[in-house]
């Protein structure tokens, strides 16, 4: 199936020719769009779509309205536009796919985060998309870490030390590490998978 126009058309019950007369065209031009004779552009998508209640991407993605998309609102999506719309996230993650990723996590508080500088001692990389944990904010583990500094988020590796203090690992290798209490950082997540591009 190369575009979705049969799927939902035939899901919704109307013909070709009631569907062609509802968007304004012709049986025949809307019949080669269908059987792919003549590509589905992102424009016409957007003007089908409304007539056969999809989105323009289920129609040029028609394997996405094959996905149960319930089971994946339960991790955690990136949405397009400010407004939340669960039945058509832009990134979804399978919760089985999630869970062998991140062991260990109990709660689904996950939030990805990119790296736009070259930080944390080449443990990432500008560009990177980290997903962050963002209720284990106590650095009671050695990982890497987002830390709020002057309101800026920057990366970190801390190791909790046997005194009660954590040491935060310099960026450069020039520089010493530092120890401070634990209280003095403005922890916003431990890092727990790191996504990179190809």
């Amino acid at each position: 199936m190369s575009n979705g126009i049969r799927h939902f058309r035939e899901k919704k019950g109307i013909s070709k020719a009631e569907l062609a007369r509802r968007v304004g065209v012709t049986r025949q031009h809307l019949g080669r769009m269908e059987e792919d004779e003549r590509k589905l552009s992102a424009k016409w998508a957007e003007k089908i779509a409304p007539y056969l209640d999809c989105t323009p991407q289920e129609l040029l993605f028609p394997e996405l309205a094959q996905i149960d998309l319930a089971k994946f609102n339960s991790v955690f999506e990136i949405l397009k536009g400010n407004e939340p719309r669960p039945e058509s996230p832009a990134l979804a993650i399978d919760t089985n796919f999630l869970e062998r990723m991140v062991p260990d996590v109990s709660a689904h508080n996950l939030r990805f985060m990119m790296v736009d500088a070259y930080q944390a001692n080449g443990l990432v990389t500008k560009g990177d998309a980290l997903v962050i944990d963002t209720d284990d904010k106590q650095p009671n583990r050695p990982g890497l870490y987002a830390l709020d500094i002057a309101g800026v988020v920057q990366w970190r590796y801390l190791s909790p030390m046997t005194s009660g203090t954590v040491q935060v690992h310099s960026d450069t290798s020039a520089a010493n590490n530092e120890t401070v209490n634990p209280t003095d950082l403005k922890v916003v997540g431990r890092a727990r998978l790191r996504i990179s591009t190809l």
